[in-house]
């Protein structure tokens, strides 16, 4: 009889604890069970700032609940102790940037580690269901910032009103400053059919400074280009009258018999003028009458 009894209540034992797990499964079957599925792990800015207006993207998130119950929350974003601004490998440059969810407008930014108080309309995600949200990002890259990539990776996370987090999923934020230069012409010049064009006035042999200075703006290092139509002559149109002249940008003399270049080198951005003087060879026994030549100047980022 001991022993029987002893059978009985291991079997009522083992059917006790089979009720309680299938329990447990169907009460975590019932909770809400979300992920956060980003399209792409890198979000992706590509910024050239002599040309864009600004360094803007908006980049989508699944968001896909398995559970039994809806999920319901807002968007919070932390840094997880990490200095806010996107940062690059040997640089203590900080480039801020802004988040903002597009569906609620809700800001996001993680300015001080994580988001601040997060008001706007909850996203609610139905059991079993899916929602697609967008979240935008705007970079304020500071003037002269050289090119590069710049990252950091921030955490996001779909919080519900009690604070609990109910899916959080890292994703790295990028932005792309392009290589690139601009060249141009500024001071005293007009512009005859849209061709930027420099009055000599009377020629006279001797050096001249002009009121006019070509200028660069660049994000890093560039290679300026001169070519002389002429090759170094001012020619009377027509005829086969000639006058050497020469070429200053700044210091450095251009030799305008041949295609010239330089270079600078710079990890910094830049802008750089280069005043230009002229220096005109021997005018006498030359026939009366304009002479002319063109020049055209190019810059390229290295």
């Amino acid at each position: 009889m001991i022993a029987g009894d002893a059978r009985k209540l291991a079997i009522a034992a083992v059917g006790a604890l089979g009720v309680l797990g299938l329990a447990g499964q169907a009460s975590a079957q019932a909770k809400c069970n979300l992920s956060l599925d980003p399209a792409v792990d890198q979000w992706v800015i590509r910024y050239n700032p002599l040309e864009d207006d600004a360094a803007y993207r908006t980049f989508d998130m699944a968001l896909v609940n398995t559970g039994q119950t809806p999920c319901n929350g807002r968007f919070s974003v932390s840094l997880r102790g990490e200095p806010f601004g996107l940062g690059s490998p040997g640089s203590r440059v900080r480039v801020p940037y802004a988040m903002r969810d597009e569906q609620s407008t809700a800001d996001i930014t993680p300015r001080s580690g994580v988001s601040g108080i997060v008001t706007g309309a909850q996203i609610h995600v139905p059991k079993e269901g899916r929602e697609l949200a967008r979240i935008g990002v705007a970079v304020r890259p500071p003037a002269n910032l050289p090119y590069g990539r710049y990252s950091q990776v921030a955490y996001i996370a779909l919080q519900a009103a009690n604070g609990e987090v109910h899916a959080e999923r890292p994703v790295t934020i990028v932005l792309e400053m392009a290589a690139a230069a601009m060249i141009g012409l500024k001071g005293e010049f007009t512009r005859q059919n849209g061709v930027p064009t420099i009055n000599l006035g009377e020629l006279n042999e001797g050096t001249r400074a002009l009121n006019t200075s070509v200028y660069v703006h660049s994000t890093g290092g560039y290679r300026v280009s001169v070519t002389s139509q002429n090759l170094g002559k001012l020619r009377q149109a027509g005829t086969a009258w000639s006058i050497d002249y020469g070429l200053q940008m700044g210091s450095r003399q251009v030799n305008l018999t041949a295609p010239y270049s330089f270079d600078v080198a710079s990890a910094q951005a830049r802008n750089d003028d280069y005043p230009l003087t002229v220096r005109i060879g021997d005018t006498s026994g030359k026939r009366a009458g304009d002479y002319s030549d063109t020049l055209t100047f190019t810059v390229a980022a290295i």
